[in-house]
């Protein structure tokens, strides 16, 4: 076991006193569903951790040694694992193509409530892989559920338990994981047992979220033949759509709650953006509804109609920097528009089509008008489209993308604060301060990204480079991480690179450039550390 990370000279005292250094954290225990399996079928990994340690555990990071093999949905770890509490849970893989033989090696990576890693936890199973696959001869799952449901209604899943032994089979639970924010409102009682050569039937009613949502809902049951215990898994994709533009205004207000107001609000900008362009941002949603319909299409979440929008006003419109107009009418005529213009229209489209949006912008006390984006409200948070950047994503996206490190450094330097427009007198400034929806928990979100984007074989070594840095270096290199063109470059570079070269290069980086002006754009400085330039 292999505990990564240096730590002040009293808690080693504290942790040897306490028996915490030589005792692994958690007891770890693999075991897959199957070892026989169809080219490209599903197997799931299920792995029992029961955490032995002194603190908490918050994560678990699945590595596996074969490519051939890929991971199609990774579980819900608990927020915190105490102390003596265990939890199983369950990876599903997609299996090779190719008939064969196959070593699948496993090895997990736990994280703890002090943000320490910890390694040595391996499995190992030999897979076939044919297309000559033979009935169970025990006990089997089948899951059934519609393929797709909107959200906010409900539906029913059923499993069926099937026996293909001759001999009776006692059930003893029967666990089912639904999609995330799916709600189980009604649930049938597991029978003692099923006759042999028979089944039984369970059947849950799910209430799916006001939420896009796309991945696998599972069944898994314990059972015991004369004593001797099983378990069987099965898996159903599922898909939840969500098109706010079709539903009724007693659902939206149920959907949206607090925010629903940012869809009838008849005003985009405040009064001092008025007065400064001369221009009024008044508009009727049913104008634009009809229009934008036809722009979103089939599309099935508040995220893809606002990509598609996006999209479209890319094929329309020029861009420039001079805004003469703030009527969403007026600038949807035009040829050519400002940045400003452009995401006001893009605001005054989606509340058209339902979806909760607002202008954000930065304030320095005076003006408010500088660097305007466009907020979008969906089950899972706010979204961002930011035009002139060319952005469209989730808030945790975008603070991890190349645009934002200037932004956090106008406000943590430079005194300005991110404001959402919220005009209703329209007397001078109207604006709800947001700035800490982008800053809280920053680190730790941004971690949360940058981890996502790596290969899971490379998280321990990005914990040591964090681990061995300040708090103003960690987001510093977080910032430099988050800005690689892409998944590929930043998974080469922590791969190459030595753990004491990213180390010292981030640090010569960061007090070089901490008291500079930092770009736009932070892909400069991510060349600069790759030494592009």
């Amino acid at each position: 076991m292999v505990m990564r990370k240096l730590i002040p000279l009293l808690l080693i005292l504290t942790v040897v006193v306490s028996g915490c250094l030589f005792k692994p954290p958690a007891e770890v225990k693999f075991s897959v569903d199957r070892t026989v399996v169809r080219p490209g079928e599903t197997i799931h990994v299920m792995v029992l951790v029961n955490n032995t340690g002194k603190v908490g555990l918050t994560g678990a990071t699945l590595v596996l040694s074969n490519d051939d093999f890929r991971i199609l949905q990774e579980p819900r770890f608990p927020e915190t694992l105490p102390v003596g509490r265990a939890v199983q849970l369950v990876w599903i893989l997609k299996a090779p193509m190719r008939p064969g033989t196959y070593n699948l090696k496993l090895s997990l990576e736990l994280t703890d409530e002090l943000k320490r890693s910890w390694t040595g936890f391996y499995g190992q199973f030999r897979i076939t892989v044919s297309s000559e696959v033979n009935p169970s001869l025990s006990v089997d799952l089948e899951v059934r559920a519609p393929e797709v449901i909107t959200g906010g209604e409900t539906a029913n899943v059923t499993v069926v338990i099937r026996n293909r032994l001759d001999v009776p089979v006692e059930l003893r639970d029967l666990t089912f994981n639904p999609l995330n924010g799916m709600k189980v409102v009604g649930a049938g009682d597991l029978p003692a047992k099923v006759d042999g050569n028979g089944e039984v039937r369970v059947t849950y009613r799910i209430e799916a979220p006001y939420a896009y949502r796309v991945g696998y809902i599972s069944a898994i049951l314990k059972y015991a033949v004369n004593g001797n215990e099983g378990s069987a898994i099965k898996s159903l994709q599922m898909k939840v759509v969500w098109r706010p533009w079709n539903r009724s205004e007693e659902v939206l207000k149920e959907a949206y709650g607090l925010n629903y107001h940012w869809i009838t609000d008849g005003y985009i900008v405040d009064g001092y953006w008025m007065k400064t362009y001369n221009s009024t941002s008044a508009f009727d949603r049913a104008e634009f509804r009809e229009t934008t319909l036809k722009i979103i299409g089939d599309s099935e979440s508040e995220a893809q109609a606002a990509a598609r929008i996006y999209d479209w006003m890319m094929g329309t419109y020029s861009l420039g920097d001079t805004t003469s107009s703030l009527d969403p009418s007026n600038i949807l005529q035009q040829d050519r528009i400002s940045y400003a213009e452009a995401q006001i229209l893009i605001t005054a489209m989606l509340r058209s089509v339902n979806v909760p949006a607002r202008i954000i912008t930065l304030s320095n006390g005076t003006d408010c008008t500088l660097r305007p984006m466009t907020e979008f409200y969906t089950a899972d948070g706010w979204y961002i489209v930011d035009v002139k950047h060319g952005f469209t994503g989730s808030m945790d996206e975008y603070i991890a993308s190349p645009y934002f490190p200037r932004l956090y450094q106008l406000v943590t330097k430079e005194g300005y604060r991110i404001v959402a427009q919220a005009p209703a007198t329209l007397r001078g400034h109207e604006h709800v301060d947001v700035t800490g929806d982008f800053l809280a928990n920053l680190e730790d979100r941004l971690l949360k990204t940058v981890s996502e984007r790596l290969n899971p074989r490379l998280h321990s070594k990005l914990m040591r480079v964090m681990n061995d840095l300040d708090e103003n270096q960690r987001l510093y290199a977080l910032f430099l991480f988050a800005s690689a063109p892409s998944n590929d470059d930043l998974n080469r570079v922590l791969d190459e690179y030595s753990t004491e070269k990213i180390e010292q290069d981030v640090k010569t980086l960061y007090e070089f450039y901490r008291d500079m002006t930092w770009r736009e754009d932070f892909t400069r400085y991510w060349k600069v550390f790759v030494g592009e330039v």
